[in-house]
């Protein structure tokens, strides 16, 4: 699969991560744009999701189901994805569970927490993912599909992003030790009282869910593969009690 999606001959995928990082970004932005101001949250959720299919079919990416089906199946029972393997690419292609976009973190009760995202903030994470761990993710399309949704209450014919990234063989998970020198070494601090929450105070940005299933120990090292990440404000920061590192006027 890729942008023009010739089945026939794969093309080879591209490999400037910021080109990759922008694609989400501006796929982000065109949800945004369409969706209006003021509209409240659960309003904007539903008229984003209305979007997707046709964004994708401008773009030539809606990607038909049998296409994805026809990929071997690597694991159907994460809580935000379906992950299938392209063995002629060696890509992992990761589609959204249908009607609902994963989780990012936010600021609750003073508080690190994290809430389901609209499919904007879902592609904005992928593109900090990108930006901050130089992962090889790739915006493919979208999908739709007559099935039953994996998740409850989801009516079929719900739409899903297909993200693809970098293939890890003999994939192993590192430990929670491993982990956090990994994220000292990024420059994050832990945060108490959170699910498996890190800081960095020097771009603000917040990262929850960094357990083990969402890293690969490589030949390379430890790498991210699936972390819920935003930008925060210094409202946001300072209401959750994580440290700022603020410059001192010059």
């Amino acid at each position: 699969m890729n942008s023009q999606h010739n089945h026939e001959t794969p093309s080879r995928f591209r490999t400037d991560l910021k080109d990759q990082a922008r694609a989400f970004t501006e796929a982000a932005d065109y949800l945004e744009r369409r969706t209006g101001e003021g509209s409240g949250r659960a309003a904007s959720f539903e008229r984003q999701k209305a979007l997707i299919k046709g964004w994708a079919q401008d773009r030539e990416a809606l990607i038909p189901e049998e296409l994805l089906l026809a990929l071997t199946l690597v694991s159907d029972s994460t809580s935000e994805h379906v992950v299938r393997f392209d063995t002629v690419r060696q890509r992992a292609v990761k589609v959204t569970l249908a009607g609902v976009y994963g989780q990012i973190p936010v600021v609750e009760g003073g508080f690190l927490s994290r809430q389901n995202a609209t499919p904007a903030e879902y592609l904005r994470r992928m593109a900090l993912q990108i930006e901050v761990f130089a992962s090889d993710l790739l915006l493919e399309g979208a999908t739709t599909s007559d099935k039953p949704s994996l998740v409850l209450f989801q009516p079929p014919g719900e739409p899903s992003f297909v993200v693809s990234q970098e293939w890890f063989s003999d994939l192993t998970a590192p430990d929670l030790d491993e982990i956090a020198h990994y994220m000292g070494i990024e420059q994050f601090v832990p945060v108490p009282n959170s699910y498996f929450g890190w800081w960095r105070p020097d771009d603000l940005v917040a990262v929850v869910d960094a357990k083990p299933d969402n890293f690969a120990k490589t030949t390379a090292g430890i790498v991210p593969l699936d972390l819920q990440m935003a930008v925060f404000s210094i409202e946001e920061a300072t209401k959750a009690g994580l440290p700022l590192n603020v410059q001192e006027p010059q």
